[in-house]
């Protein structure tokens, strides 16, 4: 019984700490990004240190070198690759707007999708796309504690 009131509790617990994660994540997009960026580097120059503590040199130098080029240049390079994969998504569906307008099947949902892959490519591209997608993702977090609070509740 102790058993079962244990894995209750922790599922409360793990349940409302998903909740909160979630709702700072929403709040506090922009700085989400600067943190997880910032812990990323940090993990990436421990492991390394760690890595050549061992003396397995190549291993060490590696995460050090990626550990502290996040650090330094990591929202470069983060908007490097959103413009990059925003440019090929929004290219991806310019072709698939032509293919439907090339074909003899015109429905509106066949023409919507590819305006749509457009729009998110560009936004990707040019817009504050990553906030967005902290925020979607703080969206489902938050989602998947309140729905494991109310199985955990139920038990």
């Amino acid at each position: 019984m102790a058993n079962k009131k244990s894995l209750k509790a922790s599922g409360v617990l793990a349940s409302l700490l998903y909740i909160v994660i979630g709702a700072l994540l929403l709040i506090f997009p922009g700085d989400a990004l600067n943190w997880a960026m910032t812990i990323a580097g940090i993990v990436f120059v421990v492991f390394g240190a760690l890595e050549l503590l061992k003396k397995n040199w190549v291993g060490g130098v590696v995460s050090l070198v990626i550990g502290i080029v996040i650090l330094v240049l990591g929202w470069t390079i983060a908007w490097i690759v959103l413009l990059v994969l925003g440019i090929m998504i929004a290219v991806k569906g310019a072709i698939a707007l032509i293919d439907v307008l090339k074909s003899k099947e015109k429905g509106l949902l066949r023409i919507l999708f590819p305006c749509l892959t457009i729009i998110c490519g560009l936004f990707l591209a040019f817009g504050n796309a990553a906030e967005v997608v902290v925020m979607i993702g703080a969206i489902l977090i938050i989602l998947d504690g309140v729905f494991g609070l109310i199985a955990s509740l139920k038990k």
